[in-house]
């Protein structure tokens, strides 16, 4: 069922629409550090590492391909907003011709490239042979995992944010049962998790779809839908590609900083992978509130409704500060219990670095949900310069940290890395948001 986000109060459209995308966020990463833990608990340290060393490289890859398609379903958002059905149809065929072409080429470049990007990335020798194994496949699957994420991208573009939430939820418990199949009962290692993930994000894919089938008459597509407008895709790869280019550079910051923390050794590896799993786990459903004001954006602008966006952008930050405080709270007091999930009781080490961590990253929660709330809303407005800029500064202050960081750095500095990059990201949208695009609307 498609949901008009241009009609009543924005709070109740908003919270309505980003509790189902917030779930969907914290399911998505709680299956990813599920295979975290089961790897780190069932293959030890050095597969945790391994696992946790190709992580940023992944995601640049993964950001690139999903913000290229994220990018295009702002379109479709704008065109149901506008009420353009005909042109819903066309420019959706066209973001399924373009997003398969753009996650073919992706991968096979991505798969020649791999061997010497893990060199470059100073993997640690003990490591790297998990490390390969994991990424190439992946990789592989990188198509089913694309493909998921523009079928949940297009329902929410529509108001739908339900759907993908169930379907997600379904594919989770299966990766977790997939995990424990080809990790404990057939060894396939570090392969295994990463199959699991794979074939998981590939039955969402397809029960979206089917679901899109079958519910929606407004996505049904016919032959004369299926044609290449050379004007159109360009129309649509000038939002996509800024977004998903964004993806990069904001990843790239991450590589480096995964550079610096492999010199550091496995113990750290490990616990910056152990770390970064429950970032994300609470990072991302903060991210929901940005994905929802991004489609709520879309359909008010396309619809000519200019204080919605404004009432929405406010109403919208004050909910993710709320959530951001309750989600610092769980982290000081259970910080330590998490970290322990993750590897044995032995690994002191590695418990107490991953507790440093998480207990300073929760500090500037607020600060990232910010950024989403920011970045997203302005692109939904078809504005992608500003967001990519200002993802390019995030990733400049990480580059430029972690170059300090190599010869002279220590654990606890590597800790701020991220965090200042995201309030010095934030005062810029702030500055731009206020001085610019609120005199326009």
């Amino acid at each position: 069922m498609t949901t008009d986000l241009t009609t009543g109060k924005p709070f109740s459209a908003i919270l309505k629409m980003s509790l189902p995308i917030m779930a969907g966020n914290m399911f998505q990463q709680f299956y990813g550090m599920t295979d975290t833990i089961i790897v780190g608990r069932l293959l030890g340290k050095n597969a945790l590492a391994a696992v946790g060393s190709t992580t940023s490289l992944y995601n640049m890859i993964l950001w690139f391909a999903n913000g290229v398609a994220g990018g295009f379903a702002i379109i479709l958002a704008q065109k149901f907003g506008a009420g353009k059905q005909e042109e819903l149809r066309e420019r959706l065929a066209l973001s399924i011709m373009l997003s398969a072409s753009i996650s073919f080429l992706v991968t096979v470049f991505s798969l020649l490239l791999i061997g010497p990007t893990l060199h470059l990335m100073h993997t640690p020798a003990e490591i790297y042979p998990d490390a390969e194994r994991y990424i190439v496949t992946a990789l592989a699957g990188l198509t089913a995992t694309v493909a998921y994420n523009m079928a949940a991208a297009v329902l929410r573009s529509l108001g739908d944010s339900k759907t993908p939430l169930f379907f997600l939820i379904f594919s989770s418990l299966l990766n977790i049962g997939l995990d424990l199949l080809f990790i404990g009962a057939l060894g396939w290692g570090t392969r295994g998790a990463a199959a699991a993930t794979v074939l998981a994000q590939a039955v969402s894919a397809l029960l979206c779809v089917w679901h899109m089938k079958r519910r929606y008459p407004i996505l049904h597509l016919e032959r004369r839908h299926w044609v290449f407008v050379p004007a159109d895709a360009w129309q649509m790869l000038k939002l996509g590609l800024p977004i998903g280019l964004m993806g990069v550079f904001t990843a790239s910051g991450i590589i480096i900083l995964q550079v610096a923390i492999n010199s550091f050794g496995a113990a750290t590896v490990a616990a910056y992978a152990a770390a970064s799993k429950v970032e994300n786990l609470f990072s991302f459903p903060l991210a929901a509130y940005g994905m929802t004001m991004s489609n709520f954006c879309g359909q008010n602008y396309g619809a000519g409704k200019y204080e919605n966006i404004k009432t929405g952008i406010r109403q919208c930050l004050l909910l993710m500060a709320g959530t951001a405080l309750l989600f610092m709270g769980i982290l000081e007091i259970a910080g330590t219990f998490i970290a322990g999930l993750f590897v044995s009781a032995a690994e002191v080490e590695v418990i107490a670095m991953t507790t440093e961590y998480i207990r300073i990253i929760a500090l500037f929660l607020p600060a990232f949900g910010a950024i989403m709330i920011l970045r997203n809303s302005i692109q939904g407005m078809g504005h992608a310069g500003i967001p990519t800029l200002n993802g390019i500064l995030e990733s400049i202050v990480r580059i430029l940290w972690t170059m300090w960081l190599i010869p002279h750095g220590t654990f606890h500095q590597l800790c701020f890395v991220n965090p200042t990059a995201w309030a010095l990201a934030m005062l810029m949208l702030v500055l731009y948001y206020r001085m610019r695009v609120w005199k326009r609307l």
